[in-house]
């Protein structure tokens, strides 16, 4: 008997949903077509700076090849700081549809680390918001506990085969992005600066706005 991992259940519940057969989840993409989404990690300048050693904050995005920016046509899943009514900082998941340039020039797309690509039919926006909920938050965590949700994230769509394994930890991953992000914090681009998962830089089709 075959057992569905937690993604899949959440994948079969979100097509059901929205009237879609369950078409599994698929082995990592090989073919060429076009019509796949790029998985990134992304590093953004941040408003407050809660932790004085993470300098930016991390989320994991999906996106077309080339965003349009007028439309929200990318996901971004992050952990977020807000107030409770006593007036106490926590952080809590958030998976949402946004416009990857954004309208907080505070919160500025600094750089990007190229992940995977991701057919559609593989993982929606939808259904990677709904999954990712599984991945443990720690709500005093603060910058540090965002970061290390990234990480766990990444470990956690590996382990349900939403995503291949990579020949590097997760944390080395972030660590690799994060100093390429410090070295293309004052490049102006208008595309967002892109590395691969060793740090190094490639061609960007990603607006940064």
């Amino acid at each position: 008997m075959q057992f569905e991992t937690p993604f899949q259940q959440e994948l079969m519940s979100t097509n059901a949903a929205f009237g879609h057969q369950h078409p599994g989840v698929a082995p990592a993409p090989t073919s060429n077509r076009s019509n796949k989404n790029r998985l990134y990690i992304g590093f953004y300048h941040q408003r407050h700076q809660w932790d004085p050693s993470v300098r930016f904050r991390t989320a994991l995005l999906l996106a077309p090849k080339k965003p349009d920016i007028s439309s929200p046509q990318s996901w971004r899943y992050h952990i977020r700081d807000s107030f409770s009514s006593q007036g106490a900082i926590r952080w809590e998941y958030e998976g949402t549809q946004v416009n990857i340039v954004g309208d907080d020039p505070a919160r500025r797309l600094v750089a990007l680390v190229f992940l995977t690509k991701l057919h559609q039919e593989q993982a929606s926006g939808v259904s990677l918001a709904l999954a990712l909920r599984n991945v443990e938050v720690d709500p005093h965590g603060g910058d540090g506990g965002a970061r290390e949700w990234v990480w766990n994230a990444i470990r956690y769509l590996v382990e349900e085969g939403v995503i291949p394994p990579f020949p590097l930890r997760a944390q080395t991953i972030w660590q690799n992005g994060y100093q390429f992000a410090q070295d293309m914090e004052d490049c102006q681009d208008n595309k967002a600066p892109t590395c691969d998962i060793y740090g190094r830089k490639q061609k960007s089709t990603v607006p940064r706005g």
